[in-house]
């Protein structure tokens, strides 16, 4: 395996995993100027990444799904969705959420490209509403299909266990629809909260509802997932939700990512996720850690109220759930860190430095985490090399 960590000019950083035979992966971090408008944010970042989809010889043909985090949703949606920058990102799946960035602009973008040596991408963009809020896409590669879905923001009552129910029943029809299901096909989540510290127990309640009805239990399998404090682009919606599911994989190609002497099985407090998943190919593993907090082996939170602590404890977490699989910091493609108060912002970014390997694409968001007294967490994905009897990844 080939692995590569670059910056592109003062904006841009980026990771990519390249194998014998087999496509690229590429992950992009994007920022731009603090002191500008943010119109001329998005101008800025447009040509940012021009300039770093020719150096990286990619393009919209090759974009797979972004995240575009904004600080602040209401008053700046209609701006972006306007921009050069956002028609570009349509090629692919494109979710939209108020996290504030934290550090920078007042916009951060998460993308993630797959390139293959002389073929275009076999991708089918899909909106699932006359506005191409809710959205996805499908890429159809040699052995297997990956379905992402962007946006999906909770429409009906202002009740987070309802909007999170059709949430779920309409990602389950669209699973359906490709001939997949969320049981042996759904690998990763990403569930945004408005107001965090009312409204996650209806979200919870409602998806371990959902879960048990659908196969998914302790005995069968979670999926990793990140569930934080975020505003979609329509104010009356408590929940919003990313996905990405695969087609043709295997049952024991997920595997449970654990470490019982640091973190407690989620189920143990009522919670339903895996704290990480490792989907194995024939010739690489994707490993997705889950929304990761200071947490110890009996469910507790651990160092209240010292976030320097916190924030240790929390990569020694992600450090415990990637070395049973022969990973480490350093195999990340990227890392998303939550600050519940933008104050701590420095001490958590001093402990960081020293802890996180300087070329790993990193961003420092605003979001509330799941419970008041955790006051960090980190979420990512790491690539390694694998051997195995599967298809390769593509």
């Amino acid at each position: 395996m080939n692995t590569e960590f670059f910056s592109i000019g003062k904006y841009v950083k980026g990771s990519s995993f390249s194998f014998p035979g087999g496509a690229t992966e590429y992950y992009f971090m994007f920022d731009s100027k603090s002191d500008i408008s943010f119109e001329h944010e998005l101008n800025n970042i447009y040509d940012t990444y021009k300039e770093a989809m020719a150096e990286c010889g990619l393009s919209e043909d090759t974009i797979v799904f972004t995240r575009l985090y904004i600080s602040d949703i209401a008053n700046q949606k209609d701006m972006l969705r306007d921009s050069k920058i956002f028609k570009a990102l349509k090629s692919g799946a494109v979710s939209v959420i108020q996290q504030c960035p934290v550090y920078g602009g007042d916009v951060k973008i998460i993308m993630y490209h797959i390139k293959q040596d002389g073929r275009k991408l076999d991708k089918e963009i899909f909106n699932y509403n006359e506005e191409r809020h809710r959205n996805g896409a499908l890429i159809r590669g040699k052995n297997y299909d990956f379905l992402w879905v962007a946006n999906f923001y909770g429409v009906g009552a202002f009740d987070s266990y309802e909007q999170t129910t059709e949430i779920f029943q309409t990602f389950n029809t669209i699973l359906t629809d490709n001939e997949m299901n969320l049981l042996d096909n759904c690998v990763r989540t990403w569930v945004y909260v408005r107001d965090v510290d009312n409204h996650y127990k209806g979200m919870v309640e409602s998806r371990k509802l959902y879960f048990e009805e659908n196969g998914l239990t302790p005995e069968t399998r979670y999926i990793a997932s990140t569930g934080i404090e975020g505003f979609s682009n329509e104010t009356n919606s408590i929940v919003a939700f990313d996905a990405y599911a695969i087609k043709n994989i295997k049952p024991e190609q997920i595997v449970r990512m654990e470490a019982l002497e640091n973190l407690s099985p989620t189920i143990d407090y009522g919670v339903t996720f895996e704290r990480g998943s490792r989907i194995r190919f024939g010739d690489r593993s994707h490993l997705h850690i889950s929304g990761t907090a200071s947490i110890d082996k009996y469910g507790e939170v651990m160092h209240l109220t010292d976030v320097k602590k916190q924030t240790k404890r929390t990569i020694e977490n992600v450090k415990a759930l990637l070395e049973p699989h022969g990973a480490k910091l350093e195999n990340m493609a990227y890392i998303l860190c939550y600050v519940r108060n933008l104050k701590d912002r420095r001490k958590v970014m001093d402990v960081l430095k020293k802890e996180i390997p300087e070329n790993i694409p990193l961003v420092m968001l605003e979001g509330a985490v799941c419970r008041p007294s955790w006051l960090i967490e980190l979420e990512g994905v790491a690539i390694i090399p694998d051997e195995t009897d599967y298809p390769p990844f593509f």
